[in-house]
């Protein structure tokens, strides 16, 4: 059940530079959840596409991932029970339906897939899934260029969030942060920390990626980490990083710069229940106007 009156939670971000083969990023991810694990992390975040970044056959990928057997979502449980941690699972492709989320599943002929993060508890037990809502469409000044995530992704349907021992999470996939009523929608759930595995380009993150994780978090009132991809990942792909956590006051508590870490922050609720109480943002908004 969920604890509305917790107190701490040391929480474990994940950062990455992903590459092609994917046994190289299965171990990338290992070495620094154990990182985390080793310095008393309780909840750790991988981030987005920690596994398959960018290229290769994501249909394929996404099929082999429609049951909770699949080898990345077995590679999750299993990392979740041997580091006894609360695992976020950043984002890989399936093709299945999001039982949380009553989505239907994708059809080959459709020839795509969700991008989906998994939640595992400190068992290994699959507990939630969010599929990414938004989907990144744009035009970016760097190497790569354009990007089309809709030409390989399906969107999912709404926000998620999951219960757990420091009650309701909210979760968030990169382009989401650009997205406020997304988050008000989590926060409206009740949640007082989302988390965000994300892979900013280096042009939008080196502009936007403080300032938007800032942003929620004062909104919302409430705690938002990203867990990022930072690094050159082949010459026309490089990410930002500097995955970090804010606080309900929009104050940075700690953070990375680029390059594979692990990054351990202690999360105090009291923080949250002062911000509130002093100034009642969420209780004075005026929704007819």
């Amino acid at each position: 059940m969920p604890n509305s009156n917790w107190q701490s939670l040391k929480l474990g971000l994940v950062q990455m530079v992903s590459v092609k083969p994917l046994e190289q990023n299965l171990a990338a991810a290992e070495r620094q959840i154990c990182a985390c694990a080793e310095q008393g992390a309780e909840l750790v975040v991988l981030p987005e596409m920690f596994a398959i970044f960018g290229g290769g056959d994501q249909l394929a990928a996404g099929q082999a991932e429609a049951n909770s057997g699949g080898p990345l979502r077995s590679f999750l449980a299993e990392m979740a029970a041997r580091y006894s941690v609360y695992l976020v699972g950043g984002s890989i492709p399936c093709t299945a339906a999001n039982e949380y989320a009553n989505a239907p599943a994708l059809s080959a002929e459709q020839a795509r897939v969700y991008a989906a993060c998994f939640v595992y508890d400190s068992t290994g037990q699959e507990i939630a899934r969010y599929d990414k809502v938004h989907l990144f469409d744009a035009n970016v000044n760097d190497a790569q260029g354009q990007y089309r995530e809709s030409d390989t992704f399906a969107p999912g349907l709404k926000p998620q969030c999951f219960d757990s021992p420091w009650g309701k999470i909210g979760l968030a996939i990169c382009y989401d942060l650009r997205f406020p009523e997304y988050f008000r929608c989590l926060a409206e759930q009740g949640c007082e920390l989302v988390l965000v595995p994300a892979a900013f380009t280096y042009a939008t993150g080196r502009a936007h990626w403080d300032l938007l994780l800032k942003a929620r978090a004062v909104e919302n009132q409430c705690f938002v980490a990203g867990a990022a991809q930072g690094g050159e990942h082949s010459k026309r792909r490089s990410t930002w990083g500097h995955s970090c956590a804010i606080n309900p006051w929009g104050e940075p508590l700690a953070s990375l710069d680029r390059g594979e870490g692990a990054l351990l922050i202690e999360l105090q609720r009291q923080q949250l229940v002062e911000v509130r109480a002093a100034l009642p943002a969420l209780a004075n908004r005026r929704l007819g106007i």
